[in-house]
């Protein structure tokens, strides 16, 4: 298991709960792609500030991920990963989570792509 990747997503999801959207457009690269559950693509750090902006107007609560997967190779790595999240229409609702994330020239490791997909 690839810690910085994991590290990395524990971050994006810090960022998140604290509704720190600049945080987490920070997380992503500039070309960076959302794909969601029955949703449009997302491409790019503005149309993904959009994004998470709308996801937690409309309440939706991060409860908790789990990593189940996570390695690279040179500068790309993937995560795979489960989490449960709350809505106020629903209630909870788990999904299963792909990124992909490069590293830049830094060091450090940013989104590229995600995509979710619910479990039920």
């Amino acid at each position: 298991m690839n810690n910085e990747l994991v590290a990395a997503l524990d971050s994006w999801f810090d960022a998140y709960d604290n509704g720190d959207v600049e945080s987490v457009v920070s997380h992503h690269t500039s070309e960076a792609s959302l794909f969601g559950n029955g949703a449009p693509r997302v491409d790019g750090q503005q149309a993904i500030r959009s994004t998470i902006q709308g996801m937690l107007d409309s309440g939706l609560k991060h409860i908790s991920h789990e990593v189940t997967e996570a390695d690279a190779k040179d500068d790309l790595g993937y995560l795979l990963a489960s989490m449960s999240l709350e809505t106020p229409e629903t209630g909870k609702i788990s999904a299963k989570v792909i990124d992909v994330l490069k590293r830049q020239s830094d060091g450090t490791w940013k989104f590229q792509a995600t995509c979710w997909n619910l479990d039920s």
